[in-house]
């Protein structure tokens, strides 16, 4: 084999792998918005202790401000203001 035929394939494979990976994101930010993901929410005080965990099907609602976090738990509508918080994906 030629050397362009190799470096046409190892292209190739990066553009569909990036394809990939997208297609995978615009599943997931869809999966997201309408269903809701398995995640775990917790809510740290100022000092660091975990202070509540919330866990579950939760959607997360983006805001334009840093210091909010809204979400709907259990249909319930949860904000958070000026609070350490990390939320994480539960894998299924």
């Amino acid at each position: 084999m030629n050397k362009s035929f190799l470096f046409f394939i190892l292209g190739l494979s990066l553009v569909l792998g990036g394809c990939s990976q997208k297609f995978q994101r615009g599943v997931k930010d869809f999966q997201s918005k309408w269903v809701g993901l398995d995640r775990k929410v917790t809510v740290f005080s100022a000092t660091g202790e975990p202070v509540r965990t919330y866990e579950g099907r939760i959607d997360i609602e983006p805001t334009e401000y840093g210091n909010k976090i809204k979400f709907a738990h259990d249909g319930n509508m949860v904000l958070i203001y000026n609070m350490g918080v990390v939320i994480e994906e539960v894998a299924e």
